[in-house]
C-alpha cells in the first residue's frame, strides 16, 4: 500500500513539475490559424479605416479601399465597390485610382468592358505620372483597343515605362516584338529577361 502511495505521489510531482516547467506545444496549423484570425481582424480594421477616410475625401484612402475591394482584403471581394472607390480616387486626382479604374474597365470587373474608357483612364493616370498607367495606355494604343491602333505611339509609351524599370512594360515589349535591336533599350530587355527567367 505504501508503495502504491509513493508511486502515486511521484506521479503527481512529475505531472506538477511538467505542468510548471514544461511547455505546452501548439501545432504549426494552430499557430497559422491564430495568425490568420489576427490578420483578418487587422485587415477588417484597415478596410473600415479606409472607408471612413475615403468618405472624408482622402483620395489615397479611396484608392486603397478600391484595392481592398478588388482583392477581397478585409472582407468580401466586390468589384462594383472597387470601381466606385477607384472612380472617386481618380476624380480627386489620385493617379493610382485612375489606373485601377482603367484596369477594371479593361477587364470588365464591376463595370461593363469598355476599352475606350480604359484607354482614357490609363492616359489620365499616365498624365498624373503613374507609370502603370503609361504602360497600360501604351499597350492599348499598340494593340488598338479602345480606339485607333497607334503602334509607334504605343511603343513609345511602353519603352518609356520600361526605361523607368516597370517590368510589365518590358515584358510586354518583348511579347509584342516592339523593340529595335539597334536601340540600347533592347540590351536592357535582354538583361532583364536573363535575370527573370
Amino acid at each position: 500500500m505504501r508503495f502504491i502511495a509513493m508511486v502515486f505521489a511521484a506521479g503527481l510531482l512529475a505531472c506538477s513539475a511538467h505542468a510548471q516547467f514544461g511547455r505546452v506545444e501548439r501545432s504549426q496549423g494552430e499557430i497559422a490559424y491564430e495568425r490568420a484570425i489576427a490578420g483578418q481582424a487587422e485587415q477588417r480594421e484597415q478596410r473600415a479605416d479606409a472607408i471612413k477616410a475615403c468618405s472624408q475625401n482622402d483620395f489615397e484612402a479611396c484608392f486603397t479601399l478600391g484595392e481592398y475591394y478588388r482583392r477581397g482584403v478585409g472582407g468580401l471581394q466586390d468589384y462594383e465597390e472597387s470601381a466606385t472607390a477607384h472612380r472617386k480616387a481618380c476624380s480627386g486626382g489620385n493617379a493610382q485610382g485612375c489606373a485601377g479604374l482603367a484596369y477594371l474597365f479593361n477587364d470588365g470587373k464591376g463595370v461593363e468592358v469598355n476599352h475606350a474608357q480604359a484607354r482614357l483612364y490609363y492616359k489620365k493616370a499616365c498624365d498624373l505620372d503613374e507609370i502603370s498607367g503609361c504602360a497600360g495606355y501604351g499597350n492599348l494604343l499598340y494593340i488598338g483597343k479602345g480606339g485607333a491602333r497607334q503602334v509607334d505611339e504605343g511603343t513609345k509609351y511602353l519603352r518609356n515605362a520600361c526605361n523607368q524599370e516597370y517590368d510589365w512594360a518590358c515584358q510586354r515589349i518583348i511579347d509584342l516584338g516592339a523593340f529595335d535591336p539597334e536601340d540600347d533599350t533592347w540590351e536592357r530587355l535582354k538583361e532583364w529577361k536573363t535575370r527573370n527567367f
